[in-house]
């Protein structure tokens, strides 16, 4: 039968392992550690995330600090504020997508590394090529931690990863093809020709592209495990990338859409700002 892989439960216990952290760390400072998002321009689905981030932080004793700059702020205004946060913040978050005319190379790695939650900074992203890091992009820690809370083995299987972000596909590739996961990983995306032969052979898939119902039944191994990460909006409904039509029992686990990886996210999150206040 086959086992759909809820979030709400791994987020709840990446709560809990985090209210910990954050609850010493009061304790210790007397004041409870700040959380600073910094938004440019009104982008709806980026001002949902943040609320959500937002109410999180209510729920685990983090002090939010929404810092909400206009769509026309330039680099230096986005300086500004990441500067005055530091002061003030144990994390900063950038949320992204950017205004077109805004650079995210630039902007992100204006975050200094002690204070990047989300993972995203070059020297972060960097040090997953050594033993010693310690902040994942939280899209990826999300699927690190589904996987370790459903006990879905790695180790030797074909895993697929479709999309080429910096949230997902970079991090994931590398650190579950390491020692500690052992995955024989492969990255597909838009220019990859005969996609589906690929996926069709893995283990493991996990889709990052963010395109409605792109992969059907007919793309995946009978017995395999899907991880759908992508979300995209048509007609004011948003959707995942994997069409569920006919898995029901077709596959060894899946994530549903929503209600799978989604919840964990915002979690992974705050469980990166644990570490860095440890």
């Amino acid at each position: 039968m086959e086992q759909i892989l809820f979030g709400k439960p791994v987020a709840n216990l990446l709560d809990e392992k985090s209210k910990n952290h954050i609850d010493e760390y009061l304790i210790k400072n007397g004041n409870p550690p700040t959380l600073t998002a910094i938004t440019v321009g009104d982008n709806p689905a980026s001002l949902l995330y943040v609320s959500r981030k937002e109410d999180k932080a209510k729920e685990l004793g983090v002090k939010f600090n929404w810092v909400k700059l206009p769509q026309d702020s330039s680099s230096k205004n986005v300086l500004e504020a990441i500067e005055e946060s530091t002061k003030t913040s144990q994390g900063i978050i950038v949320q992204l997508p950017l205004p077109k005319h805004l650079d995210f190379e630039e902007i992100v790695n204006l975050i200094p590394p002690s204070l990047d939650v989300d993972g995203l900074t070059t020297y972060n992203l960097g040090h997953l090529y050594t033993k010693n890091f310690k902040i994942l992009p939280a899209t990826s820690l999300a699927v690190l931690e589904l996987l370790k809370y459903y006990n879905i083995p790695t180790e030797d299987k074909n895993i697929v990863i479709a999309g080429r972000s910096r949230l997902v596909t970079s991090p994931l590739s590398k650190i579950l093809s390491n020692k500690k996961y052992n995955g024989n990983v492969t990255v597909v995306h838009s220019k990859t020709s005969n996609i589906d032969s690929f996926i069709k052979q893995s283990d493991i898939f996990i889709s990052a592209v963010g395109k409605g119902k792109l992969f059907s039944k007919d793309s995946f191994k009978e017995g395999s495990v899907v991880i759908d990460i992508g979300i995209s909006n048509k007609d004011g409904k948003n959707t995942g990338d994997i069409d569920p039509n006919g898995l029901e029992n077709y596959l060894s686990s899946r994530s549903p859409f929503p209600g799978g990886i989604g919840p964990i996210t915002v979690s992974a999150l705050y469980s990166n700002l644990a570490e860095l206040i440890k």
